[in-house]
Protein backbone atom coordinates (compact mmCIF):
# COMPACT_ATOMS: atom_id res chain seq x y z
CA UNK A 1 0.00 0.00 0.00
CA UNK A 2 2.75 2.51 0.81
CA UNK A 3 4.71 2.48 -2.48
CA UNK A 4 1.00 2.88 -4.25
CA UNK A 5 -0.08 5.48 -2.00
CA UNK A 6 3.26 7.07 -2.79
CA UNK A 7 2.63 7.38 -6.51
CA UNK A 8 -0.72 9.17 -6.26
CA UNK A 9 0.95 12.83 -5.81
CA UNK A 10 3.45 11.56 -9.01
CA UNK A 11 0.47 10.81 -11.20
CA UNK A 12 -1.75 13.33 -9.77
CA UNK A 13 1.02 16.18 -10.92
CA UNK A 14 1.68 14.61 -13.81
CA UNK A 15 -1.83 14.54 -15.41
CA UNK A 16 -2.14 17.78 -13.95
CA UNK A 17 0.85 19.94 -15.62
CA UNK A 18 -20.09 -5.01 -24.45
CA UNK A 19 -23.31 -2.43 -25.83
CA UNK A 20 -27.55 -3.18 -26.67
CA UNK A 21 -27.94 -1.80 -30.27
CA UNK A 22 -30.76 -0.62 -32.13
CA UNK A 23 -30.62 -1.32 -36.19
CA UNK A 24 -31.99 1.57 -38.34
CA UNK A 25 -31.93 1.82 -42.27
CA UNK A 26 -28.16 1.91 -42.35
CA UNK A 27 -25.08 4.11 -43.21
CA UNK A 28 -25.70 6.90 -45.93
CA UNK A 29 -22.70 5.87 -48.06
CA UNK A 30 -22.89 8.57 -50.66
CA UNK A 31 -23.48 11.48 -48.06
CA UNK A 32 -20.77 10.55 -45.91
CA UNK A 33 -18.09 9.28 -48.51
CA UNK A 34 -17.05 13.39 -48.36
CA UNK A 35 -16.44 13.41 -44.68
CA UNK A 36 -14.20 10.36 -44.66
CA UNK A 37 -10.76 11.05 -42.92
CA UNK A 38 -8.39 11.62 -45.72
CA UNK A 39 -5.44 8.46 -45.75
CA UNK A 40 -4.15 5.72 -47.81
CA UNK A 41 -4.23 1.65 -48.10
CA UNK A 42 -0.91 -0.21 -47.13
CA UNK A 43 0.14 -3.48 -47.04
CA UNK A 44 1.94 -5.32 -44.75
CA UNK A 45 4.40 -7.24 -46.70
CA UNK A 46 5.48 -3.76 -48.08
CA UNK A 47 5.58 -2.46 -44.98
CA UNK A 48 6.61 -5.15 -42.04
CA UNK A 49 3.22 -3.58 -40.14
CA UNK A 50 1.57 -6.46 -39.10
CA UNK A 51 -1.45 -6.52 -36.88
CA UNK A 52 -0.37 -7.37 -33.37
CA UNK A 53 -0.82 -10.83 -32.31
CA UNK A 54 -0.49 -10.92 -28.71
CA UNK A 55 -3.12 -13.27 -27.04
CA UNK A 56 -3.11 -11.57 -24.00
CA UNK A 57 -3.88 -8.01 -25.62
CA UNK A 58 -6.81 -9.05 -27.67
CA UNK A 59 -10.15 -10.55 -27.78
CA UNK A 60 -11.27 -13.09 -30.15
CA UNK A 61 -13.13 -10.69 -32.28
CA UNK A 62 -9.57 -8.97 -32.90
CA UNK A 63 -7.67 -12.43 -33.07
CA UNK A 64 -10.00 -12.52 -36.73
CA UNK A 65 -7.51 -9.73 -38.40
CA UNK A 66 -4.12 -11.25 -37.42
CA UNK A 67 -4.00 -12.82 -41.12
CA UNK A 68 -4.94 -9.58 -42.88
CA UNK A 69 -2.58 -8.24 -44.89
CA UNK A 70 -4.01 -4.89 -46.06
CA UNK A 71 -4.89 -1.86 -43.89
CA UNK A 72 -5.82 1.53 -43.61
CA UNK A 73 -4.04 4.81 -41.87
CA UNK A 74 -5.70 8.14 -41.55
CA UNK A 75 -3.27 10.97 -42.48
CA UNK A 76 -2.40 11.59 -39.06
CA UNK A 77 -0.47 8.56 -38.82
CA UNK A 78 -2.23 7.79 -35.45
CA UNK A 79 -4.79 5.29 -36.24
CA UNK A 80 -4.35 2.08 -38.16
CA UNK A 81 -7.78 -0.07 -39.43
CA UNK A 82 -7.15 -3.93 -40.73
CA UNK A 83 -8.93 -5.87 -42.62
CA UNK A 84 -9.76 -8.27 -45.38
CA UNK A 85 -9.32 -7.18 -49.21
CA UNK A 86 -12.96 -8.17 -49.69
CA UNK A 87 -14.12 -5.41 -47.87
CA UNK A 88 -14.88 -2.05 -49.84
CA UNK A 89 -13.32 0.58 -49.48
CA UNK A 90 -16.06 2.45 -47.14
CA UNK A 91 -15.78 -0.34 -45.17
CA UNK A 92 -12.30 0.71 -44.13
CA UNK A 93 -12.66 4.79 -44.71
CA UNK A 94 -15.73 4.69 -42.45
CA UNK A 95 -14.35 2.56 -39.32
CA UNK A 96 -10.79 4.99 -39.16
CA UNK A 97 -13.18 7.67 -39.58
CA UNK A 98 -14.86 6.67 -36.35
CA UNK A 99 -11.95 6.00 -34.55
CA UNK A 100 -10.16 9.17 -35.62
CA UNK A 101 -12.69 11.69 -34.90
CA UNK A 102 -14.29 10.16 -31.34
CA UNK A 103 -10.96 9.26 -29.89
CA UNK A 104 -9.93 12.89 -28.97
CA UNK A 105 -13.22 13.31 -27.35
CA UNK A 106 -12.52 10.14 -25.25
CA UNK A 107 -9.31 10.99 -23.80
CA UNK A 108 -10.97 14.53 -22.61
CA UNK A 109 -13.08 12.84 -20.10
CA UNK A 110 -9.88 11.16 -19.13
CA UNK A 111 -8.50 14.18 -18.74
CA UNK A 112 -5.53 13.01 -21.56
CA UNK A 113 -4.69 14.46 -24.85
CA UNK A 114 -3.44 11.90 -27.63
CA UNK A 115 0.27 12.27 -27.15
CA UNK A 116 -0.21 11.31 -22.82
CA UNK A 117 -2.47 8.70 -23.54
CA UNK A 118 0.35 7.11 -25.78
CA UNK A 119 3.30 7.46 -22.89
CA UNK A 120 0.64 6.25 -19.93
CA UNK A 121 0.09 3.02 -22.41
CA UNK A 122 1.82 0.09 -21.19
CA UNK A 123 5.16 -0.77 -22.91
CA UNK A 124 3.95 -3.73 -23.08
CA UNK A 125 0.96 -3.14 -25.33
CA UNK A 126 1.91 -3.80 -29.36
CA UNK A 127 2.34 -0.72 -31.15
CA UNK A 128 1.23 1.65 -28.42
CA UNK A 129 1.51 4.82 -31.02
CA UNK A 130 -1.38 3.71 -32.70
CA UNK A 131 -5.24 3.14 -32.39
CA UNK A 132 -5.50 0.00 -33.78
CA UNK A 133 -8.84 -1.25 -35.87
CA UNK A 134 -9.79 -4.55 -36.74
CA UNK A 135 -12.53 -5.27 -38.99
CA UNK A 136 -13.87 -8.04 -37.79
CA UNK A 137 -16.04 -10.92 -39.19
CA UNK A 138 -17.28 -12.21 -36.57
CA UNK A 139 -18.96 -8.74 -35.45
CA UNK A 140 -22.84 -8.33 -36.27
CA UNK A 141 -26.03 -6.10 -35.93
CA UNK A 142 -26.64 -7.76 -32.37
CA UNK A 143 -22.70 -6.71 -31.26
CA UNK A 144 -21.24 -4.30 -33.23
CA UNK A 145 -17.49 -3.64 -32.30
CA UNK A 146 -15.58 -4.51 -28.90
CA UNK A 147 -12.67 -3.14 -27.31
CA UNK A 148 -9.27 -4.85 -26.21
CA UNK A 149 -6.08 -3.51 -24.87
CA UNK A 150 -4.91 -3.36 -28.53
CA UNK A 151 -7.63 -2.93 -31.00
CA UNK A 152 -11.02 -1.91 -31.34
CA UNK A 153 -13.33 -4.08 -33.61
CA UNK A 154 -15.89 -2.78 -35.76
CA UNK A 155 -18.18 -4.75 -37.92
CA UNK A 156 -17.62 -4.73 -41.53
CA UNK A 157 -19.85 -3.51 -44.30
CA UNK A 158 -20.54 0.09 -43.17
CA UNK A 159 -23.80 -0.14 -45.25
CA UNK A 160 -25.35 -2.00 -42.52
CA UNK A 161 -24.43 -0.08 -39.31
CA UNK A 162 -26.40 1.18 -37.09
CA UNK A 163 -27.98 4.15 -36.37
CA UNK A 164 -26.45 4.74 -33.22
CA UNK A 165 -22.88 3.94 -34.36
CA UNK A 166 -21.43 6.48 -33.23
CA UNK A 167 -22.53 6.14 -29.43
CA UNK A 168 -21.27 2.42 -29.58
CA UNK A 169 -17.62 3.23 -30.62
CA UNK A 170 -17.27 6.03 -28.29
CA UNK A 171 -18.94 3.17 -25.85
CA UNK A 172 -15.80 0.86 -26.86
CA UNK A 173 -13.29 3.56 -27.26
CA UNK A 174 -13.83 4.36 -23.62
CA UNK A 175 -13.04 0.72 -22.94
CA UNK A 176 -10.15 0.89 -24.75
CA UNK A 177 -8.70 3.46 -22.81
CA UNK A 178 -9.62 2.83 -19.39
CA UNK A 179 -8.29 -1.00 -19.92
CA UNK A 180 -4.77 0.44 -22.03
CA UNK A 181 -4.93 3.10 -18.81
CA UNK A 182 -4.85 0.35 -16.03
CA UNK A 183 -3.37 -2.83 -17.01
CA UNK A 184 0.51 -3.71 -17.52
CA UNK A 185 0.34 -6.94 -18.86
CA UNK A 186 -2.37 -8.80 -16.88
CA UNK A 187 -4.50 -11.22 -19.74
CA UNK A 188 -7.68 -9.96 -18.27
CA UNK A 189 -9.30 -6.63 -17.38
CA UNK A 190 -8.75 -6.11 -13.60
CA UNK A 191 -11.81 -3.53 -13.48
CA UNK A 192 -14.87 -4.45 -12.30
CA UNK A 193 -17.75 -4.84 -14.53
CA UNK A 194 -19.79 -2.26 -13.03
CA UNK A 195 -17.09 0.06 -12.86
CA UNK A 196 -16.00 -0.52 -16.27
CA UNK A 197 -19.30 -0.49 -17.64
CA UNK A 198 -20.33 2.65 -15.79
CA UNK A 199 -17.78 4.68 -16.69
CA UNK A 200 -18.09 3.89 -20.38
CA UNK A 201 -21.45 4.60 -20.18
CA UNK A 202 -20.82 8.29 -18.73
CA UNK A 203 -18.30 8.83 -21.40
CA UNK A 204 -20.58 7.79 -24.40
CA UNK A 205 -23.83 10.11 -22.71
CA UNK A 206 -25.89 7.05 -22.51
CA UNK A 207 -28.77 6.96 -19.28
CA UNK A 208 -27.79 7.27 -15.70
CA UNK A 209 -30.53 5.84 -13.36
CA UNK A 210 -32.18 8.79 -11.22
CA UNK A 211 -30.57 8.80 -7.77
CA UNK A 212 -33.86 8.17 -6.54
CA UNK A 213 -34.50 5.11 -8.02
CA UNK A 214 -31.03 3.76 -6.59
CA UNK A 215 -32.70 1.14 -4.49
CA UNK A 216 -33.87 -0.66 -7.96
CA UNK A 217 -30.47 -2.26 -7.99
CA UNK A 218 -27.60 -2.93 -6.38
CA UNK A 219 -24.57 -2.00 -8.92
CA UNK A 220 -21.78 -3.23 -6.94
CA UNK A 221 -22.38 -6.04 -6.50
CA UNK A 222 -21.80 -6.98 -10.45
CA UNK A 223 -18.01 -7.49 -10.12
CA UNK A 224 -17.96 -9.54 -13.13
CA UNK A 225 -20.13 -10.77 -16.06
CA UNK A 226 -21.21 -14.13 -14.22
CA UNK A 227 -22.66 -11.61 -11.37
CA UNK A 228 -24.92 -9.58 -13.47
CA UNK A 229 -29.03 -10.30 -14.35
CA UNK A 230 -30.55 -9.85 -17.22
CA UNK A 231 -31.83 -6.78 -16.25
CA UNK A 232 -31.34 -4.06 -19.32
CA UNK A 233 -31.44 -1.35 -16.79
CA UNK A 234 -28.71 -2.94 -14.65
CA UNK A 235 -26.29 -0.37 -17.23
CA UNK A 236 -27.76 2.75 -16.04
CA UNK A 237 -27.37 1.76 -12.58
CA UNK A 238 -23.57 1.13 -13.51
CA UNK A 239 -23.64 4.76 -14.72
CA UNK A 240 -25.30 6.05 -11.83
CA UNK A 241 -22.49 4.30 -9.50
CA UNK A 242 -19.65 5.66 -11.61
CA UNK A 243 -21.10 9.05 -11.94
CA UNK A 244 -21.52 9.48 -8.11
CA UNK A 245 -17.68 9.07 -7.86
CA UNK A 246 -16.89 11.28 -10.91
CA UNK A 247 -19.08 13.90 -9.10
CA UNK A 248 -17.68 13.51 -5.74
CA UNK A 249 -13.75 13.38 -7.41
CA UNK A 250 -13.93 14.91 -10.77
CA UNK A 251 -12.49 12.99 -14.20
CA UNK A 252 -9.42 13.51 -13.17
CA UNK A 253 -9.17 11.25 -9.69
CA UNK A 254 -10.52 7.95 -11.70
CA UNK A 255 -8.08 8.55 -14.02
CA UNK A 256 -5.17 8.65 -11.48
CA UNK A 257 -7.25 5.43 -10.16
CA UNK A 258 -6.69 3.91 -13.94
CA UNK A 259 -3.05 4.62 -13.07
CA UNK A 260 -3.12 3.16 -10.17
CA UNK A 261 -4.57 -0.39 -10.98
CA UNK A 262 -2.07 -0.18 -13.47
CA UNK A 263 1.38 0.44 -11.37
CA UNK A 264 -0.34 -2.28 -8.92
CA UNK A 265 -0.47 -4.85 -11.83
CA UNK A 266 3.59 -3.98 -13.02
CA UNK A 267 4.09 -4.46 -9.01
CA UNK A 268 2.94 -8.08 -9.61
CA UNK A 269 0.03 -7.48 -7.47
CA UNK A 270 -2.13 -10.20 -8.61
CA UNK A 271 -5.87 -12.23 -7.07
CA UNK A 272 -9.04 -11.12 -5.97
CA UNK A 273 -11.23 -10.75 -2.60
CA UNK A 274 -13.67 -13.54 -1.92
CA UNK A 275 -16.18 -11.27 -3.67
CA UNK A 276 -14.52 -10.50 -6.94
CA UNK A 277 -12.41 -7.76 -7.14
CA UNK A 278 -9.23 -7.25 -8.13
CA UNK A 279 -6.38 -7.06 -5.13
CA UNK A 280 -4.98 -4.20 -8.27
CA UNK A 281 -8.51 -2.70 -7.78
CA UNK A 282 -9.00 -2.80 -4.18
CA UNK A 283 -5.78 -1.03 -3.27
CA UNK A 284 -5.48 1.03 -6.02
CA UNK A 285 -9.30 2.42 -4.96
CA UNK A 286 -7.93 2.52 -1.20
CA UNK A 287 -5.23 4.67 -2.31
CA UNK A 288 -6.28 7.02 -4.83
CA UNK A 289 -7.44 9.50 -1.78
CA UNK A 290 -11.54 9.38 -3.55
CA UNK A 291 -14.18 11.18 -0.84
CA UNK A 292 -17.93 10.61 -0.70
CA UNK A 293 -20.07 13.52 -1.81
CA UNK A 294 -19.28 15.31 2.00
CA UNK A 295 -15.65 15.03 1.08
CA UNK A 296 -15.25 12.51 3.49
CA UNK A 297 -12.75 9.64 2.50
CA UNK A 298 -14.15 6.46 0.49
CA UNK A 299 -12.80 2.96 0.22
CA UNK A 300 -14.19 0.53 -1.83
CA UNK A 301 -15.70 -1.23 1.10
CA UNK A 302 -16.84 1.29 2.91
CA UNK A 303 -18.86 2.59 -1.01
CA UNK A 304 -19.73 -1.00 -0.99
CA UNK A 305 -21.58 -1.11 2.20
CA UNK A 306 -23.01 2.09 2.25
CA UNK A 307 -23.99 2.82 -1.24
CA UNK A 308 -27.61 3.42 -0.80
CA UNK A 309 -26.80 5.38 2.62
CA UNK A 310 -24.70 7.69 0.59
CA UNK A 311 -26.96 7.46 -2.60
CA UNK A 312 -29.71 8.62 -0.38
CA UNK A 313 -28.24 11.55 1.09
CA UNK A 314 -26.74 12.80 -2.26
CA UNK A 315 -29.69 14.50 -2.89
Amino acid sequence: MGRITAVVMGLTLTLISGCKVTVSEGFDDEHDRDSFSSGFFLYIGDTGEDFPDDSWSLDVAAEACIDDSLYFETDSGRVRVYGSPAYSETDFRAAATELERRIDGVLSRFQLRWPEFVEDRSTSVPDPDHLIGCLSPTLSRSEFASASVAAVSIMPYASQWPYDSDRIITHELAHFVQENLSRYQARHSLLPLWFAEGQASVVAGEPIAPVYQHYDYDPLMDVTVFDATTADYRFEHYALAYHYLEEANGPLALTVLLDLVQFADWEGLDGTTASGESLAFVEAFNAAGLVDHRNRYLSLERFKTEYHELLRNSY
